[in-house]
């Protein structure tokens, strides 16, 4: 009996002391976040500003140099001045309505520019050096149409900020059928002056790797006929 409660006694005292480190542990996890090494939150995307009040806009992540179009969505933000916030789409004509400078045209101008242009309108009037953050929120659709003989033909959107090359829209239709002629696809395209022309392009050759593939534009029509047997 002697023998058994010294074990005991000896796995209670060990288990005694685990707890203990334990609990030491967890403390020091919890006030981890004032020696600088803890987690404080979100970092703010590349290109925007971590450091410009409380405002809660989530805007789409592109580039400086994204150009806005009539019927994209932007969302402005002015430090410290949250009666000026708005959500706005931009009009046929490529102008917005802002509060207290009226119309400005934003339209074809990069994010960037558009961002600096609203800054100094602010700046001139009515506001103290302010800063202002522009965001797109929402883009204008924008798409080519892949018919003939395709796994699955129809429209394909073109990404904001990116190009859309042939081979990624035909491989968005789920690739040219087997009766599908991928040797003599046809794309038909209209230019700002309503000028439609039309070319054969020889997409065997493009997915070898033989002949260079395509960067397609808003409009594109691409047909793929049928193989003569």
């Amino acid at each position: 009996m002697i023998f058994i409660n010294r074990c005991n006694l000896h796995t209670l005292i060990i288990a005694i002391f685990a707890v203990g480190l334990v609990s030491s542990a967890l403390s020091q996890d919890s006030g981890g976040g004032n020696n600088g090494g803890g987690f404080d939150g979100p970092t703010a995307p590349s290109g925007q500003s971590g450091g410009r009040g409380s405002g809660t806009s989530v805007g789409m992540i592109v580039g400086e140099n994204y150009v806005l179009k009539p019927s994209d969505v932007i969302a402005l933000e002015v430090y410290q001045e949250p009666d000026l916030k708005k959500e706005v789409r931009i009009e046929a004509d490529g102008t917005i309505t802002l509060a207290l400078i009226g119309k400005v045209k934003v339209g074809q101008m990069t994010v960037g520019e558009a961002q600096s242009l609203i800054t100094d309108l602010y700046d001139r009037d009515f506001l103290v050096e302010p800063q202002v953050n522009v965001l797109v929120t929402s883009f204008s659709p924008k798409f080519v149409r892949v018919l003939g003989h395709v796994g699955n033909p129809g429209m394909v959107d073109i990404p904001p900020d990116k190009v859309l090359t042939l081979i990624d829209a035909i491989t968005q239709c789920r690739g040219v059928s087997r009766l599908g002629d991928d040797r003599k696809l046809m794309i038909t395209r209209t230019d700002s002056d309503g000028k439609t022309q039309a070319f054969e392009v020889n997409f065997r050759k493009i997915k070898r790797g033989e002949a260079k593939d395509y960067t397609l534009e808003e409009g594109d029509i691409i047909y793929i006929p049928e193989r003569l047997i």
